[in-house]
């Protein structure tokens, strides 16, 4: 890779708060799981709620991208790992471990749980330790806490890749991120044909390192002024490329079902590949042209709202959903036939309300604590 990055290209990038608004409010509906009895006219919402998984996808390719555009910027720096992991630390532990301590040491001792939930409750060794990716196909999971696997393989990758970047820069961790993601497809192949469970492919780190390290290669491309002025001049055909890498991939595993064979070996790198376009180009994309609208959606205030509480949604949004299901549906049962929608509506305003008030009295207090890191 040659050629300095422009300073647009180095600063924040608003629409990706937008896409991590997108990545969530794909998710909370697909695992409320109200659309499975909904009627025929509500076919396009209940289509996306069962695709919905696919927010997990694009919070993973949203991870590389980002964190490997830091990792670079502070390439050489004396204070690299300490500042990175510091950041990262302030980031995820405090409402990670508050969430934990609340629900499997404090709530217990207060409120009865069912005799199935509490059973699971034997397993939370592999939550407190990051590891319920691992441990979680095999039937280690917690009642409630099933959702966490996702957050398992993310700090599973920043222990390893401010190493890999720190050794390798340019052409050749490009190269590392394509090998990685080569890697990851490799053993989903590999797996299925030996007979693994399908949750295996679906959760082991290994099997989802695509989605992370191609979004890594996104923001290694990044840094490439020539790169970026071709992207620039080739932007409409890049989109169309993305449009019509989800529609193939799409078609060929029945709507990204979650575990049709198709997904979990193509689907899963076609998604990422197309996902870390989309981050590679969304700054280049004409305002003022038909494009323009992608950037100018996402850049809303609601949705980069939405985005910036998004981590404390994910966190929250299960446990509500376990707590406060049957109360949701009842509610929405006066809607009669869009009831399913409701329902789902109602889930993500308590999840966006239970992550408002977790970002301003928990979260951003151990974030302005990034500055001391900086």
């Amino acid at each position: 890779m040659t050629g300095a990055p422009e300073l647009r290209d180095r600063a924040h990038i608003p629409a990706l708060d937008g896409l991590r608004g997108i990545a969530i409010l794909l998710v909370i509906p697909h695992n409320a799981d109200t659309f499975s009895q909904s009627p025929g006219w509500l076919w396009p919402v209940a289509l996306l709620a069962h695709a919905g998984w696919i927010g997990v996808q694009l919070f993973f390719v949203l991870s590389g991208f980002l964190i490997t555009r830091n990792l670079l910027a502070r390439r050489g720096a004396d204070d690299y790992l300490r500042s990175f992991y510091g950041r990262r630390a302030l980031r995820i532990f405090p409402l990670y471990f508050l969430t934990l301590f609340a629900g499997l040491v404090v709530l217990p001792a207060l409120v009865t749980f069912s005799a199935g939930a509490l059973s699971s409750h034997q397993n939370q060794i592999w939550l407190w330790t990051f590891l319920s990716n691992w441990a979680q196909p095999f039937g280690h999971e917690v009642s409630g806490y099933s959702h966490f696997w996702s957050l398992a393989v993310e700090e599973q990758f920043y222990l390893v890749w401010p190493f890999v970047v720190l050794l390798a820069a340019g052409t050749r961790l490009f190269w590392i991120c394509v090998a990685v993601a080569v890697a990851a497809l490799l053993s989903r192949t590999l797996m299925m044909i030996a007979g693994a469970r399908p949750e295996m492919l679906y959760m082991f780190t290994n099997c989802r390192m695509d989605a992370l390290a191609l979004g890594a290669a996104a923001a290694v491309l990044s840094q490439d002024a020539v790169v970026m002025q071709w992207t620039s001049r080739h932007i409409r055909p890049l989109m169309l490329a993305v449009v019509g890498t989800l529609a193939i991939a799409g078609l060929s595993t029945h709507v990204f079902a979650v575990y049709d064979p198709g997904t979990l070996i193509a689907g899963q790198t076609l998604l990422a590949m197309a996902f870390a376009v989309v981050m590679l180009g969304i700054a280049r994309v004409p305002r003022d042209g038909p494009l323009g609208l992608i950037p100018r959606a996402l850049e809303t205030r609601w949705l980069r709202l939405v985005g910036r509480y998004s981590f404390a949604m994910y966190v929250f949004h299960l446990p509500l959903l376990i707590v406060f299901g049957h109360d949701m549906k009842r509610l929405a049962a006066g809607a009669g036939s869009a009831a399913p929608l409701v329902t789902s509506i109602v889930a993500v305003l308590l999840s966006f309300v239970a992550g408002l008030l977790s970002y301003h009295l928990i979260e951003k207090h151990f974030l302005k604590l990034k500055s001391a890191l900086a």
